[in-house]
C-alpha cells in the first residue's frame, strides 16, 4: 500500500470512530492536508508511523493516538480479531509476568505488588488472582503503578475485587454513539483478600498512564487509597486498535471514561497525587504512610 493509501485509511477511520466528532473532523482533515502538500511522501514506513503520531498527538491532544509501523505483518489470532498489537499476545505477555513485575514484602508486614501492564484478564486472571491472594494477609499494601503503561478496564476491576468488600461501580466508559460500558468490582468469588478496611497507597508517577491511572483514580475517588508521587500521564480514553494495512496499526481513542464519583475523568490533567513526592521515593513514603495507619 502506499503512503497515500494508509493516511487516507487512517483519516477515514479516525472521522468514523474518535471518541469526540468535532476532534475527529479536525484531525482527519490535518491528516488529508498534510498528505496533499507532500509531507509524508519522501519518508520510509517508520518515519511515516513517527510523523503521524506527532501530527495525530498535535492537533488532539490526545496521547493515547499512535500509529506504529512493523516490518512483520500483523496476523490476526481469529478471524476479523484486530484488537491486539503482538502476533504472539499470549506469549508475549507470558513472558513479562502477565503484567506483574514482582511481588514483595518490606518490613512490619507491607505487602508491595509491582504491577507494569494491567493486561487482559483472559490472559492474566490466573497471575493477578495468585499475587493479590498471595498478599492478603498482610497488614498493609502497597501498589506500585510508577512503571505501568495502563491496559484493560476488567483488570482494573478484577484488581479492585480484592481491595473492596462489597460490589462497587468503577468509571463506566462512553463511546461516541453507542451504549455505556459499565466496570464493576465484585469481591464475592475472593473470600480470601486484602479487602477494604486495611491501609492501601498506590504509587505513581508522570509515566503512569490509561489503564493505570484508572485504578488509581477510581481507588482515590471512593476514599479506599491514599495516591502518593507525581502526577501521572493524563491518558483516560478507552482505545481499540485498528490496522490501515498489515504493517500500520493505529491505536484510537473511541470511548471517554466516566467516573460515579466524579462525573469526571483524568484525561489531560492526570490523577493528582494525595502526598505529592519525587517518583523514585514514592514507594519509600507510601510504605511508610501504611505502616502508620496499620500502627
Amino acid at each position: 500500500m502506499t503512503h497515500r493509501t494508509i493516511v487516507q485509511a487512517i483519516a477515514e477511520t479516525i472521522r468514523s470512530r474518535y471518541v469526540f466528532a468535532n476532534t475527529a473532523e479536525r484531525v482527519a482533515s490535518h491528516l488529508l492536508q498534510q498528505m496533499d502538500s507532500g509531507a509524508y511522501d519522501t519518508i520510509d514506513a517508520t518515519a511515516l508511523a513517527t510523523r503521524l503520531t506527532d501530527d495525530l498527538r498535535q492537533v488532539s491532544g490526545d496521547l493515547h493516538l499512535r500509529v506504529r509501523y512493523a516490518a512483520q505483518p500483523h496476523v490476526p489470532e481469529a478471524p476479523g480479531d484486530t484488537v491486539r498489537e503482538q502476533n504472539d499476545r499470549a506469549e508475549h505477555c507470558r513472558k513479562m509476568g502477565f503484567g506483574i513485575a514482582s511481588v514483595y514484602r518490606l518490613d512490619d508486614d507491607i505487602a508491595v505488588i509491582d504491577i507494569r501492564e494491567l493486561v487482559e484478564p483472559e490472559l492474566s486472571r490466573s497471575a493477578f488472582e495468585t499475587a493479590l491472594t498471595s498478599v492478603a494477609d498482610a497488614s498493609a499494601l502497597a501498589i506500585d503503578l510508577r512503571k505501568c503503561v495502563g491496559g484493560d478496564p476488567s483488570t482494573v476491576g478484577l484488581i479492585c475485587a480484592h481491595l473492596l468488600d462489597h460490589r462497587t461501580q468503577l468509571s463506566s466508559m462512553v463511546p461516541r454513539s453507542a451504549p455505556e460500558d459499565h466496570f464493576w468490582a465484585a469481591p464475592t468469588p475472593y473470600p480470601h483478600r486484602f479487602g477494604g478496611k486495611k491501609p492501601l497507597c498506590i504509587a505513581v508517577a508522570k509515566f503512569t498512564f490509561s489503564g493505570a491511572e484508572m485504578l488509581a483514580y477510581d481507588l482515590q475517588a471512593m476514599g479506599r487509597a491514599l495516591v502518593v508521587g507525581e502526577s501521572t500521564g493524563g491518558g483516560a480514553h478507552g482505545c481499540l486498535f485498528h490496522w490501515p494495512s498489515p504493517h500500520f496499526s493505529l491505536l484510537l481513542a473511541e470511548a471517554r471514561p466516566v467516573n460515579p464519583i466524579t462525573a469526571d475523568n483524568w484525561e489531560r490533567v492526570g490523577v493528582t497525587p494525595d502526598v505529592a513526592c519525587a517518583e523514585e521515593d514514592a514507594v519509600r513514603v507510601a510504605a511508610a504512610l501504611v505502616l502508620r495507619a496499620a500502627k
